[in-house]
């Protein structure tokens, strides 16, 4: 059984990553490589957490082929059942089976048997980690879609790394009679393909949150669970105890610190992390970023009404709240959706001044479309910098009464 390989990117070796001294001392025998068709693990022995390391997979999309889900998960016996979770842990809970290397993108072979057989060899628990229900569904599962659908590569032919990593204050779950077992903080992916347009090494990594102590200590008042970011390859080493290649470093496009950065790029804070709503977020190398200024003024979206009662169009509205100590002019303001559909505030309110501790509600949105099935809220001041943005998901969402955005909240619903 061919798993992961090194040479699988023409004309580049990328090798598996290393262990920090802490991650090594608890990588299943030393670190020892278990091969699946077109991906391999490396597995943690922790007893609190019994999971992968990382998964390494290589996709061929041009020998991709359709199969059908099995769902028949399985222990792999060359590990051993005392290094797994099995169906115990996932039962009865909000937490589903995630697969760290996807069903579809491993269907790969010469044949239609061959593409099953791969398929049917992603259900194994040692590919499986504790992801929350709305998170593998939504967030992670739009990840992998956009992995899958890449057509920025040169030949069809991706290499992703993923896994778990883990916090200071993890929850957990504890079956009847078995042993407890921590639930990840979060999901780092990593994407390496050769770009067609300049026909060298190219990166993207991301981390996806599901624990909200975990987001405690993070800058950014935008940074919850069940969203992800496109970060620096060295947070996501940070966050993991990994050592990747160095190629694999210098060939992300965003920045751990201020060396080599250029002013065209617009780069406001390091490390880098960018909130991802839709793939057009997705920074490349060179790319100017969106100036942002969450952090200097306290204008902040506070709630939405996005299921009115009745008909939607002409009933939704946003309300802003200004936090800060001085009134601020909305003048040039406006508000937009995930497509970027934007309208001026001044077509909303007829006092653009903003009082210290003062609300305004925003009616009469349209051209803006709010989901009921959840979507993204920004606001951009006269420049053009975004001062807030905020998501909610559909099971926020509840018919004639608004969602708040201030208040404590986890979109998980734990």
């Amino acid at each position: 059984m061919q798993g992961y390989r090194q040479d699988f990117l023409k004309g580049i070796v990328l090798p598996l990553p290393t262990f920090s001294t802490e991650l090594s001392q608890e990588v299943l025998d030393v670190g020892k490589v278990f091969d699946y068709p077109n991906y391999s693990i490396i597995m943690n022995s922790a007893q609190v957490k019994r999971s992968a390391v990382i998964v390494c997979l290589n996709i061929d999309q041009s020998n991709l082929k359709n199969t059908t889900r099995s769902d028949a998960w399985k222990i792999d016996n060359r590990i051993g059942f005392s290094h797994q979770l099995d169906n115990a842990y996932y039962a009865s809970n909000p937490w589903d089976k995630g697969h760290m290397a996807k069903r579809t993108s491993a269907a790969q072979g010469e044949t239609a048997r061959d593409a099953q057989y791969a398929a049917n060899e992603t259900f194994y628990y040692s590919n499986s980690c504790l992801q929350h229900e709305n998170l593998n569904r939504d967030e992670w599962r739009g990840l992998e879609d956009w992995v899958f659908d890449l057509d920025l590569d040169t030949d069809g032919k991706i290499t992703s790394f993923s896994g778990p990593f883990y916090g200071a204050n993890d929850r957990t779950v504890r079956p009847s009679g078995r042993e407890t077992a921590l639930i990840p903080a979060g999901f780092f992916k990593i994407v390496c393909f050769i770009n067609k347009n300049t026909n060298s090494l190219d990166v993207r990594a991301f981390i996806i949150y599901q624990d909200e102590e975990a987001l405690s200590d993070k800058k950014g008042r935008s940074r919850y669970n069940n969203q992800h970011y496109q970060v620096t390859v060295s947070e996501i080493e940070a966050l993991t105890g990994l050592r990747f290649d160095n190629r694999i470093y210098q060939a992300n496009p965003l920045y751990y610190t201020g060396d080599h950065v250029t002013a065209e790029e617009n780069v406001s804070h390091f490390p880098e992390n960018i909130e991802i709503a839709k793939p057009a977020d997705i920074l490349a190398k060179g790319q100017t970023r969106q100036t942002v200024h969450d952090d200097i003024c306290d204008i902040f979206i506070c709630a939405a009404l996005v299921d009115p009662v009745g008909t939607d169009s002409g009933h939704e509205w946003v309300s802003l709240i200004n936090l800060g100590a001085t009134e601020i002019d909305l003048a040039g303001w406006q508000l937009a959706d995930n497509s970027d559909r934007t309208i001026p505030l001044t077509s909303l309110i007829d006092n653009t001044l903003l009082q210290p501790g003062c609300s305004v509600i925003l009616r009469k949105l349209s051209p803006l479309r709010l989901s009921n099935k959840g979507d993204i809220i920004k606001l951009y001041d006269q420049q053009g910098a975004r001062i807030d943005w905020v998501n909610y998901t559909e099971e926020m969402v509840a018919k004639g009464k608004p969602v708040l955005f201030l208040s404590p909240r986890d979109t998980l619903n734990i």
